[in-house]
């Protein structure tokens, strides 16, 4: 038996960055939701489609599943550009209600929230041009707008590669981080926050990382970020306003946190080092013994003699 060698703190964040990918089964249920909204429509409409454009399709949405929006657009024909999006809208959400009575129509903005199991759908209507770009309803006015999902998605691919696939990774270690802290900050603000950070910073660690993220967002959280498919569209940092004051303290508390984190790990005060992180991401952070199996598995010890080692990591904590 191969033993490998006792856990460090980036091992835990390499656990975390591994658990907040969705998994197979998580994908294969968004996926089959999605088309049993597509059957249910398809007795009420005529030729249409669906596509998710959002976190989903970029991989940066957060396993477990539980709170997360998935973004999806019903796709007419290009002749619904003679239709006011808000009568669209209001045909689709009427169809929908029916099937789905806990949705929650935003008419403001021409969007239905849709509950399903224990996460919800976010749907607009659109369609697709002959050159192949979306048509949304303006947020300020009832008309449709051109908006291209590509443009944030491409971008986002490029950085990611240059980033050794890392900041997909990051992004999702940052809304877990989010989600811990009483989810203060919309989703897509941070990605494309996060995206614009580290495109010009190197990712040596996910400890560095946090601290850079953490200390750099303070003087931009106050700010509305343009949304690159549409600069008409303002992407608001906080899901609500009043939460501001709460958000600069978050950021600061955690970069107080992230930093002495960091210290404490170069003093070797591993314990200590932990014990900040698991402030950050409570109940989410890999525990020492997490991290102990997730060594095993990868220097391919299994079975009996990863359970010994285990029980071994656990006694040696006990003592």
């Amino acid at each position: 038996m191969t033993k490998p060698e006792q856990p460090l703190i980036s091992d835990g964040f390499d656990l975390l960055a591994k658990n907040t990918d969705l998994s197979l089964v998580e994908y294969t249920l968004v996926t089959r939701i999605q088309a049993d909204i597509e059957s249910y429509l398809r007795q009420h409409l005529g030729t249409f489609s669906t596509v998710l454009y959002g976190a989903f399709s970029r991989k940066t949405m957060v396993s477990p599943l539980a709170g997360n929006v998935i973004d999806m657009l019903v796709l007419f024909r290009e002749d619904v550009r003679h239709t006011l999006p808000s009568r669209v809208f209001s045909e689709l959400s009427d169809i929908l209600v029916r099937q789905y009575p806990d949705a929650r129509k935003i008419e403001a903005r021409n969007v239905l929230q849709l509950p399903v199991e224990n996460f919800f759908y976010r749907l607009q209507p659109a369609y697709l041009t002959a050159s192949h770009s979306y048509m949304l309803p303006a947020e300020c006015f009832n008309e449709w707008v051109e908006y291209d999902v590509n443009v944030y998605k491409e971008y986002f691919v490029k950085q990611n590669v240059r980033h050794k696939g890392k900041l997909a990774e990051v992004i999702r270690i940052i809304k877990t981080w989010n989600r811990a802290s009483g989810n203060l900050f919309d989703g897509y603000y941070l990605d494309l926050l996060v995206t614009s950070l580290l495109s010009s910073h190197e990712i040596i660690s996910y400890q560095e990382t946090l601290c850079f993220i953490f200390s750099t967002a303070l003087s931009e959280v106050v700010f509305q970020i343009e949304d690159p498919a549409n600069i008409e569209f303002q992407v608001e940092g906080l899901n609500d306003i009043s939460d501001l004051i709460s958000a600069m303290k978050l950021l600061k508390k955690s970069c107080r946190l992230a930093n002495e984190a960091v210290l404490l790990e170069q003093n070797n005060q591993m314990e200590e080092a932990l014990e900040n992180w698991n402030q950050l991401f409570f109940q989410a952070f890999p525990t020492q013994v997490d991290m102990v199996v997730g060594k095993a598995r990868k220097a391919g010890v299994k079975g009996a003699d990863a359970l010994k080692l285990m029980m071994d990591h656990k006694q040696r904590q006990d003592d």
